[in-house]
């Protein structure tokens, strides 16, 4: 053999091939030949998987729509009283009940109860605000209606169930919200004939004070929201209730007081001799407690809390100034004494008030018994012309006020809750299992294959191993 040849042939012509080359062609014949066992195995784990996915996830059919809410408050996740918000109350029980009469009338014979175990209420979250740390309150809702058998509703009523639970929630909600108590400001005719004319300052003052209130709340919610028909706002409404009884009514009864005008003097003299009595017996009793706080503050002190000795480090015949510790630490366990001084003080400054107004009560009377002089009578008479005048148009101008509130609240009430909830998508049924029956068949299936073609080849393996055993030997 020359040097070429020993070059194109560099194994001896004697040595045996490779056993382990792979040859594409045997492993086909090994599939070919057990393809009917493969198919059957790929066939009946994807059968077996069906089969469980059916039973134990069972087709649940779902209708839901969705809803978008539109009220002050609910960025804040409130509701527009400020109470905290609940989807919740979306399906209360008394919702679902009136949202479920159209079903009885059909004779369904669906109670409540196994209504409110179909309907869910949840939140739709944008992608991107999941991904925020931060807390997103979201204002669009889905309804969801889910039954587990298609034959207990038709499409049509799974859709008017919701759309009635809906609508009945919109009514519950213009209801609570739409229909705020307004004030009442009625002042009849025959006010004034009824009661003296301090009582009437009073009763004004009380309805003014009263009518503020309510304008102070309604300018916290609305602000300065403004009519579009009267061109009038909460505030400007305020502005002139205290315009009218920081001047006007102001004025009538500084006129009262000074000329001390009453329709019954004896009457008003019994009045305020009633309030002096109940002066007097409130005034014994702010003495009695201030006398009580003087004696316990007297037995509660300390006399030995400061003390003079003589200190090692001073100078000859000099003193310093020591605290006694222990009258620390009774101060800090018991500290009455403070407490008493200060019961005694406000006793005591109670009972100089007290004594101070009955002696205006005297002084009222004193000037109501001087009173009768003749020559005042005619001058008096003119004066409470006018003032009546006054005080009728303070009562005309209150009424209209409170009118005009009304008017405006009913306004503002009618633009928060236009539009408050709203249906953004119409329902729509479908259905759907908690496990995607395509995929786990799928699965199943390729999984089979694979271990169908595994166990095919192990088989061919172990026999072919058997057949050169004994050729081997």
């Amino acid at each position: 053999m020359t040097e070429r040849e020993s070059n194109q042939h560099p194994y001896p012509q004697n040595y045996p091939p490779y056993e382990d080359e792979i040859n594409l062609i045997d492993y086909l014949r090994v599939l070919w030949k057990w393809k009917i066992f493969i198919i059957l195995m790929v066939i009946l784990c994807a059968g077996l998987t069906m089969g469980v996915i059916v039973v134990k996830y069972p087709t649940k059919h779902v209708t839901q729509c969705t809803i978008l809410l539109n009220f002050p408050g609910i960025e804040a996740h409130k509701n527009p009283d400020g109470t905290l918000f609940d989807k919740n109350q979306i399906i209360t029980p008394a919702i679902l009940s009136r949202a479920n009469a159209f079903l009885e009338k059909e004779n369904k014979g669906i109670s409540v109860e196994n209504i409110r175990g179909m309907i869910g209420v949840s939140a739709i979250i944008p992608a991107e605000k999941k991904k925020e740390s931060s807390s997103y309150f979201s204002n669009q809702f889905n309804l969801v209606l889910t039954t587990s058998r298609e034959d207990i509703f038709t499409v049509k009523e799974k859709g008017q169930i919701l759309l009635a639970i809906i609508d009945e929630y919109r009514k519950e909600f213009e209801k609570r919200y739409g229909e705020e108590p307004v004030v009442v400001v009625n002042i009849p005719d025959d006010f004034f004939s009824k009661y003296d004319y301090p009582e009437i300052v009073k009763i004004l003052h009380t309805r003014m004070t009263n009518f503020i209130k309510f304008l102070d709340s309604k300018i916290k919610k609305a602000g300065f929201f403004r009519s579009q028909k009267a061109s009038i706002s909460f505030v400007d409404i305020k502005d002139n209730i205290e315009l009218l009884e920081n001047i006007e009514l102001l004025r009538v009864e500084s006129l009262i007081d000074t000329l001390k005008l009453t329709k019954n003097k004896e009457d008003l003299i019994r009045q305020y001799k009633y309030k002096i009595r109940k002066i007097e017996i409130e005034e014994k009793k702010k003495e009695g407690e201030a006398a009580v706080a003087y004696k316990l503050l007297k037995e509660t002190e300390y006399p030995n809390r400061y003390g003079f000795s003589k200190n090692a480090g001073a100078k000859e015949g000099g003193t310093s100034l020591v605290l006694d510790s222990s009258f620390i630490e009774n101060l800090v366990k018991n500290d009455y004494y403070t407490f008493l001084l200060k019961s005694a003080l406000k006793s005591e400054v109670e009972a100089k008030n007290l004594s101070v107004d009955k002696e205006y009560m005297e002084e009222e009377i004193a000037a109501l018994k001087d009173k009768d002089k003749d020559k005042d009578k005619d001058k008096d008479k003119d004066k409470i012309a006018y003032m009546g005048q006054d005080l009728e148009a303070i009562r005309y101008n209150l009424m209209i006020m409170s009118q005009m509130a009304n008017e405006l609240n009913k306004e503002y009430l009618k633009k928060m809750i236009s539009g408050a909830i709203q249906v953004v998508k119409a329902p729509e049924t479908s259905s759907t299992r908690s496990k995607s029956l395509k995929k786990m068949v799928l699965l199943a299936g390729v999984v089979a294959l694979f271990f169908a073609i595994f166990l095919a080849f192990f088989i061919e393996y172990i026999k072919n191993a058997s057949r050169a055993s004994p050729a081997g030997k």
